[in-house]
């Protein structure tokens, strides 16, 4: 009686796992709960279902739990190149759709914690163990999609009972995902970006080209119910005071519109952070809005044509310049760039800073770009915030 009562207990436990994966399918703000019960299913403390070769600004999905977007990042900005693995899975061929397997499969303990991936990176965030399952090995319009369960550095390995039960969760996992695809994977792929801007602990806003505000963080929708300085007009767009260099006061639409009556050229040097005075304290929030490139997701799905980020710097705690080096693998002259952008820096006042040309922090920046696989400067100010702490 006791084995049935168990077995009962687990098969109806299996019974809501797919409910919540075919759930998902049609509604993408649901993945999230079925990545959840998965993970607590099998006995992991941390899962991510990922496209691992496509960010979500790129077209990629990415549902984590349990995971930080600092160890997200840090993956795929740098250590995806040291990840032993991924190498191993692909060394094994492993990477056919349906494969699982476990760490134990891939890399023997001893060589694992040997590594850089382990040194620098795992053992950072509690990571020692990992059971996964590719759900789509890739092929046109199915990328490459893969389910993964961990657990921390001393916890005991994934066995084959885990295994079994990820390899019977898979089928499920892809006929949802296929399902997703052919419905409108478009939508999936929007979900999947807010979800990552929803992350953020720094106010973010998304605005059309008319400026009215199309998509706002939690953090952002935080701080404009405050009315603290910052709020929205009726018409949907920002309204605050800004503070101008020279003293004054310049109200937002007028300078957003500024930007907006830039030629597209000169949008990128369109960086610096500006000061809006908070009503309630002598504190003040700073702006910094950012153009999206062409054939930025933001744009193309979201339909925004700029970001605003929104901090208040009495929250905000940047890494330093070695940790940057440590972390992106940047120089030390490549890594004070990245973080006077990220401060809303001009290239011409940060090259001035820098007492180079403006030519050579261009080149720099590119560097920059390239190191951290990322393509502009909105993305680079998310991933540096993103290693520090910031709040709103």
């Amino acid at each position: 009686m006791i084995a049935s009562g168990r077995e009962n207990a687990r098969l109806a436990e299996f019974s809501d796992i797919v409910h919540k994966i075919y759930a998902a399918s049609a509604d993408p703000s649901r993945w999230p709960d079925a990545v959840a019960a998965a993970a607590q299913s099998i006995g992991s403390n941390k899962a991510l279902l990922f496209t691992p070769l496509a960010a979500p600004q790129d077209g990629g999905l990415i549902f984590p739990w349990q995971m930080e977007d600092k160890y997200i990042a840090l993956w795929a900005n740098k250590y995806i190149d040291h990840d032993v693995w991924s190498q191993a899975a692909q060394r094994l061929g492993l990477t056919y759709s349906g494969a699982v397997f476990t760490d134990e499969n891939l890399v023997p303990q001893e060589r694992l914690r040997t590594s850089i991936y382990f040194r620098e990176f795992l053992s950072q965030h509690d990571v020692g163990r990992v059971c996964a399952g590719i759900i789509f090995e890739g092929a046109p319009g199915l990328p490459t999609t893969i389910t993964s369960f961990y657990r921390g550095v001393d916890a005991p390995p994934f066995g084959a009972a885990e295994r079994e039960w990820l390899q019977l969760l898979l089928p499920h996992f892809s006929r949802a995902l296929g399902l997703m695809h052919r419905l409108n994977f478009e939508r999936h792929q929007t979900q999947s970006l807010r979800s990552a801007l929803d992350r953020l602990t720094i106010g973010t806003l998304l605005l059309d080209s008319t400026l009215q505000v199309v998509f706002s963080n939690t953090a952002a929708r935080e701080v404009l119910q405050r009315g603290d300085g910052l709020s929205m007009d009726a018409q949907g767009r920002i309204a605050a005071n800004i503070q101008t260099h020279e003293g004054g006061t310049l109200n937002a639409l007028q300078w957003l519109d500024q930007l907006k009556n830039l030629p597209p050229t000169q949008w990128k040097t369109f960086d610096e952070v500006l000061k809006v005075k908070r009503a309630r304290s002598q504190a003040t929030y700073h702006l910094q809005c950012c153009a999206l490139a062409a054939d930025d997701m933001l744009r193309t799905q979201e339909g925004a044509s700029f970001v605003v980020f929104i901090t208040d710097p009495a929250q905000v705690l940047l890494p330093t310049p070695e940790q940057l080096q440590k972390q992106l693998g940047l120089t030390p002259a490549e890594a004070h760039v990245a973080l006077s952008l990220t401060q809303g820096m001009t290239y011409r006042a940060a090259a001035q800073q820098r007492k180079v040309s403006e030519e050579t922090l261009r080149s720099q920046v590119k560097t920059i770009y390239a190191k951290t696989r990322v393509r502009q400067k909105n993305s680079l100010t998310r991933l540096v915030l993103s290693l520090g702490s910031a709040a709103v």
